[in-house]
């Protein structure tokens, strides 16, 4: 009887680290399996074959060995050239690669969101798209994969259709409830009506889809500070001096 080895999986690299001498902890979302930490054994040394492959943004096929939670890296390879980013476009992937690295749960598999993430960085990459509503879009899917999904048609706390005329604040793991208040933390039912439809044309509905992923994800990702957002604004400082 022949054995086969198993199939080679398409997988993006998320997050790298040193592990012990000569190998890195490598973080890849892997179609059909999701967040996928692995082993990278001696991808530190010079003579690495691996070595300039762990990068993210570079499409690429995997096989791994084990049944742990920590895989063993067998085989890696390039599966097209890297998805070419420079500037806003980069620090944007960056914050989608942070977000799938803190909140996706391991082996995982979210159908649907590797291809919608590959799609993203392949649009991202075009100069003649606006960054903002890609953004949006990703941040929304990716909300509802991760089982936070929200009702933009009907208020949480009566049942009743969204109001264009109303205003809301949004309540982690609840929706959107019915509010007095008027600050810039509330959204306006033709707001949410607008999100809802993704009219991300409307700079109006695109600002307050903004507003309402930074507090979507806050609850979710905690303390935890995303780097990407400070190089950004490291990056903008020095594009002013």
């Amino acid at each position: 009887m022949v054995m086969t080895e198993p199939e080679m999986l398409p997988a993006f690299v998320l997050h790298t680290r040193p592990y012990r001498e000569t190998s890195q902890l490598v973080d890849l979302f892997v179609a059909s399996m999701g967040k996928v930490s692995m082993v990278a054994k001696g991808s530190r040394t010079s003579r690495s074959a691996v070595k300039g492959l762990l990068q993210p943004f570079l499409p690429l096929h995997i096989r791994y060995s084990g049944k742990s939670n920590l895989k063993t890296l067998v085989q890696l390879e390039a599966r097209s050239p890297q998805v070419a980013l420079q500037g806003e476009r980069l620090f944007s992937a960056l914050y989608l690669n942070e977000l799938l690295y803190h909140l996706l749960e391991p082996d995982t598999e979210y159908p649907g969101l590797y291809s919608s993430y590959f799609q993203t960085l392949l649009v991202l990459s075009d100069p003649l798209q606006p960054v903002s509503p890609l953004l949006r879009q990703f941040e929304l899917l990716l909300l509802q994969q991760l089982g936070y999904g929200v009702d933009f048609c009907y208020a949480a706390d009566s049942g009743l259709p969204i109001e264009p005329a109303c205003f809301y604040r949004y309540e982690p793991e609840a929706g959107f409830i019915t509010t007095a208040l008027r600050d810039h933390t509330v959204f306006s039912g033709t707001e949410i009506i607008g999100m809802a439809e993704r009219d991300f044309i409307n700079a109006q509905i695109l600002a307050a889809a903004r507003r309402f992923s930074r507090q979507a994800f806050a609850a979710l990702l905690g303390n935890r500070p995303l780097k990407s957002r400070e190089l950004y604004s490291a990056f903008i400082a020095r594009r002013s001096e």
